[in-house]
C-alpha cells in the first residue's frame, strides 16, 4: 500500500516542528501557493500537543473520519479516528 501524498507533503513541516519544539499548542499546517500565499479555502492540518496530525477543513473543524497521523520517537504513524496507532501500516521516519 502507497503512502497518501498529503501525508508525504507533511514530513518536512513535521520534522522542521519537531526540531523547534513548536508542539507546545496546536500548530496548523496551511497550504500555500507558488508565491507563499496561504490557501484558507483549501483544507488544513492540526499537530495536537500528543503528536496527532488532523485534518481540518477549511471551517476549523477536525475531520476525524479521514486518515490520521501520530508523530512519536521521531516516527509519524499512522493512526484510526480515535488516534490508535495502527503499526501494520506504513510509517515515515523523521531523520
Amino acid at each position: 500500500m502507497l503512502l497518501n501524498n498529503n501525508f508525504i507533503k507533511l514530513i518536512p513541516y513535521c520534522w522542521i516542528l519537531l526540531s523547534f519544539n513548536v508542539l507546545a499548542n496546536d500548530t496548523k499546517i496551511y497550504q500555500q501557493d507558488e508565491v507563499g500565499n496561504i490557501k484558507y479555502h483549501k483544507p488544513s492540518s492540526t499537530i495536537q500537543q500528543d503528536g496527532r496530525i488532523i485534518e481540518t477543513d477549511t471551517v476549523g473543524n477536525k475531520q476525524y473520519h479521514k486518515q490520521q497521523y501520530k508523530i512519536q520517537n521521531g516516527k509519524i504513524y499512522q493512526t484510526d479516528s480515535i488516534g490508535n496507532i495502527q503499526y501494520h501500516k506504513p510509517k515515515a521516519v523523521i531523520k
